[in-house]
């Protein structure tokens, strides 16, 4: 309802209100209550037109308006970055793939002479 305030409370608070007023100055309390919220929403508002009214006056607005054009253009080079990287890593990739595959005879080769030394010795 107002915030974390519940139903209880504001209960408690009227009650409270009521103890230190009374029954007579209560009609006068939330009367002048009233005015004093009235003015500070006036206030409140009057302030936020005069700040949006110097913004707009200044020409602050158009700065903010290239921000998210200079955004926009950002993400647009970070997906021309991203096509040739993954172009660079499928090209490792297939470096080292093509790395194994032609170590791979030659390893074969070596565990064989390896096998047929052990062989010979064992005779």
């Amino acid at each position: 309802m107002f915030g974390s305030i519940g139903f209880p409370e504001l209960i408690m608070i009227f009650v409270v209100v009521l103890l230190i007023f009374g029954p007579k100055k209560l009609p006068e309390f939330a009367k002048l209550l009233g005015k004093t919220i009235r003015e500070f929403r006036s206030t409140v508002d009057e302030a936020k037109a005069a700040i949006e009214s110097e913004i707009y006056k200044e020409g602050l607005t158009n700065p903010l308006n290239g921000i998210g054009k200079d955004i926009k253009d950002a993400l647009d080079i970070r997906a021309a970055i991203d096509k040739p990287l993954k172009d660079i890593g499928k090209d490792v990739k297939d470096a080292i793939d093509g790395a194994i595959t032609s170590a791979r005879p030659a390893a074969e080769a070596a565990a064989e002479d390896a096998k047929n030394a052990k062989d010979e010795k064992s005779e």
